[in-house]
């Protein structure tokens, strides 16, 4: 399970962002974390990711760009690194180092 607290400006993700969460009602009600001029997705608190959540965060990120969103994430998770470098899309995240 995925449950997201959302401010004006950020998005915290708790629990696992995987498969099995990523449900179409789960994208359809947060894609549209992007329709505003900035977002940080904080990632602390996720347990667990594998490719459909990279996949997501993706997506996330493409369709920023083409809302002209500023979108970061901070607070990787350590899982979610190693399988972005696997991937070879470590290069694609933005990721906001405090």
């Amino acid at each position: 399970m995925i449950k997201v607290q959302q401010t004006e400006q950020s998005a915290v993700f708790n629990g696992a962002l995987t498969r099995a969460t990523i449900t179409r009602s789960f994208d359809k009600q947060y894609r549209k974390l992007v329709d505003q001029k900035a977002i940080t997705l904080d990632l602390a608190k996720v347990s667990q990711i594998d490719t459909a959540g990279l996949a997501w965060i993706l997506l996330l990120i493409e369709l920023a760009a083409s809302k002209d969103c500023d979108i970061k994430l901070v607070n990787l998770p350590d899982d979610l690194l190693k399988l972005a470098k696997l991937s070879a899309v470590a290069d694609l995240l933005p990721i906001e180092h405090s």
